[in-house]
This record gives C-alpha cells, structure tokens and sequence, in this order.
C-alpha cells in the first residue's frame, strides 16, 4: 500500500479553506436579538362580505425599528367578525407583511390577532413571525407581540412590534 501525503503548503492551504468554511457559517448563525418597531399606519377597508375574509384591509405604514432605523410597511388582512354588534374581530395577513428599511431591503413577516373596539377607537392585540427576507435580511427570523391602536372612521393608528430578530 502506498503512503499519500500532502506537502506542507497544501496541509496549509486545506487548512485555510476548512477554516474559512467554518467561520462563514458561524456568521451567518447570528444569535436573536430585541427588537422593538414603532409604526404609524393607515388601513382601508373593503367589504368582501364572503368568507374567508368577509373583510379585507389595506395597510400601509411608516416608522423606527431597532437593528432596522426607518422602515416603511405594506400589508394585506383578512378580517371576521367575531361578534353581532361588530364590535370584535380577528385578523391574519393575507400575504406577507413587507418592512422595508432605508436602501430597499425588506424583511418578510406574517401576523394575526384580534381587534376590538370601543366607540370609534380600536385596540389591537397579536403576534407576528418573521419569515425572512431580501438583501441581508434574506435568512431573517424572529417574532413577537403586536400591540396598538386604530381608529374606525379614518383608518389611522399606531402599531408596536416588541420580540426578537436574527439576520
């Protein structure tokens, strides 16, 4: 049987290579880390009247991220009522809830919750989960509480994201 073995400078740069493959990959396994968004949004209503979505709204938005800075958001969910007096509602989002931060990479999301009003004033209350993205935030995961408020004759409230996000 004959001996194989690899001269000095390939035992380096194998070496090398090995441990470059390996440090790539421990960046890219980024650990979560808290992250909190604050968004002024506004939300047009269309009455489908079937289900599964017997109404459907238009969300779009503007606000401050940790990890992100500006952030711009555009949303679609379904909303159902809950109740007779059409007080309460459940939401999810159609489709994915796109953040998009300030040189056009965007981080992909999905959400639900609940909906409840007294008088014209809103309070919402749910999660959402990060399902990843575009540019670095390709890998994107994460989630957490959605909290806010909205009014029901203009459309306009705030929303805040509290929870974690890894990239």
């Amino acid at each position: 049987m004959k001996n194989f073995r690899l001269s000095l400078s390939c035992q380096l740069f194998l070496a090398l290579v090995v441990a470059t493959l390996f440090a790539s990959g421990v960046a890219e396994a980024q650990s979560a880390v808290p992250f909190k968004a604050t968004i002024a949004i506004t939300e047009s209503i269309e009455l489908i009247g079937v289900p599964p979505c017997i109404l459907v709204g238009n969300i779009s938005g503007i606000g401050l991220a940790t990890q992100l800075g500006k952030v711009t958001l555009v949303s679609s969910d379904c909303i159902n009522p809950t109740d007779e007096t059409f007080t309460e509602f459940s939401f999810f989002s159609l489709n994915d809830v796109v953040l998009t931060v300030a040189n056009g990479d965007q981080i992909l999301a999905t959400y639900g919750g609940t909906l409840t009003f007294e008088g014209t004033v809103g309070v919402i209350s749910g999660g959402y989960k990060i399902k990843g993205g575009t540019g670095r935030y390709s890998h994107a995961s994460g989630g957490g509480d959605v909290q806010g408020v909205e009014d029901r004759i203009t459309g306009k409230g705030n929303i805040q994201l509290t929870g974690t996000i890894s990239f």
